[in-house]
């Protein structure tokens, strides 16, 4: 195929995939996939385990002709529909969300993959029509952002990162999930038979070395009733075979989803608040049609009922500041499986007027965390 024509569907696959995704519910099974924190050598060891699976990783970006690459380490894995200027400098670590295939599992005609050129990409790469397993790895990227600069040991950044806090005494909490009784990790370590999992929202690691057991309670590896336990562990972190472990040598009970400051545990840290990490139209947008649905896109799972009265949707003031706005009125509704506000328009926008959409701080994510205040603004075309 042409570089240049499938330059071109890959550019407009990404913009228009991320649009119109809150529209099309693909055609899969109809049980829901959880959603795993990972790395990329953890893909590449555990593919099976991760195929078809939505997965977060911090990565970085790199183009290769028309291809995009997410790379860590020595490992490679092609990423599909990523937004073209979130990669832009390739020194940046980027926070990817988005669905892992390992294409020669699939049929061609395999319903998830129907939008996407993969024979096109298959015969660049491999001259062949479709890989074999283990040949393609892909990720559909659903979302992506600057990843977070931080060096605070929580469970998550620990399993988004082994890496940076292999060998490092650290102390987190998370959700005590028993001998991987919800199938959370790949596999087990096998280090012995008290190994237990240990998870926080999205990100998973093994506890090994100790018994999950202390003052007033003793906890049943095998029994889903002591699942809803949250255990404070120290130790340190420790990568085996692209699975994070954590080698205990203190455990005690912990309240549910806080975070601890190994420094100062006296004074837990909440998780980050929510941002907008993506909008259709783009801000200063012009030429944008009269009838557009807005479209924004969230980096955490919102609280699909605080959006009720926290969107403000008007016409900019004229040239005379003290005009009245005008007030657009809309129907708002939450899209969870993609973290995406879907906004329609009571009738056709005025032509050729700047329009500002404004999300309060009242909104918030399922945690708790209001949202960091938030303007777009476009300008209609004829």
């Amino acid at each position: 195929m042409n570089d240049l024509r499938l330059a071109a569907y890959l550019r407009g696959h990404c913009f228009f995939l991320l649009c119109m995704s809150i529209l099309i519910i693909p055609n899969i099974s109809s049980a829901q996939t959880n959603r795993h924190v990972a790395t990329l050598g953890a893909l590449d060891t555990h593919s099976v385990f991760f195929h078809g699976e939505e997965v977060v990783l911090v990565v970085n970006a790199e183009t290769e002709e028309v291809l995009t690459w997410l790379v860590d380490e020595n490992i490679r894995v092609l990423a599909l529909d990523l937004p073209p200027l979130a990669y832009e400098d390739n020194t940046e670590r980027l926070e990817i969300i988005g669905t892992f295939y390992d294409v020669g599992r699939l049929e061609d005609s395999d319903p998830r993959l129907q939008d996407l050129p993969i024979k096109r990409i298959s015969e660049r790469l491999l001259n062949k029509v479709w890989p074999a397993i283990g040949e393609l790895p892909i990720i559909v990227v659903s979302s992506s952002q600057l990843a977070s600069k931080t060096n605070v040991a929580t469970l998550r950044n620990i399993a988004l990162g082994p890496r940076q806090f292999d060998l490092h005494g650290v102390t987190i909490t998370g959700r005590f999930r028993g001998k991987n009784l919800y199938g959370d990790m790949p596999e087990a370590p096998e280090e012995s038979r008290w190994d237990f999992v240990l998870r926080s929202a999205d990100a998973s690691v093994w506890v090994v070395g100790i018994e999950p057991k202390g003052d007033n309670f003793s906890l049943d590896v095998l029994a889903r009733a002591d699942t809803n336990r949250w255990l404070e562990v120290t130790g340190q972190v420790r990568v085996k075979e692209n699975m994070t472990l954590i080698e205990a040598g203190s455990l005690k009970l912990a309240e549910p989803g806080l975070i601890v400051n190994p420094k100062d545990k006296q004074t837990p840290l909440l998780s980050t608040p929510p941002e907008v990490i993506f909008s259709a139209p783009l801000g200063d947008d012009i030429n944008v049609p009269r009838n557009t649905t807005v479209r924004i896109q969230f980096s955490h799972d919102m609280d699909a009922d605080s959006f009720e009265g926290n969107i403000r949707i008007s016409y900019a003031r004229q040239e005379d500041p003290s005009s009245p706005i005008s007030v657009i009125d809309f129907e708002a509704t939450y899209r969870g499986r993609n973290r995406v506000v879907e906004i329609r328009l009571a009738n056709d926008l005025d032509r050729f007027r700047s329009v500002q959409v404004d999300l309060l701080d009242s909104i918030k994510s399922n945690d708790g965390n209001s949202l960091v205040p938030w303007s777009l603004t476009f300008v209609t075309g004829n």
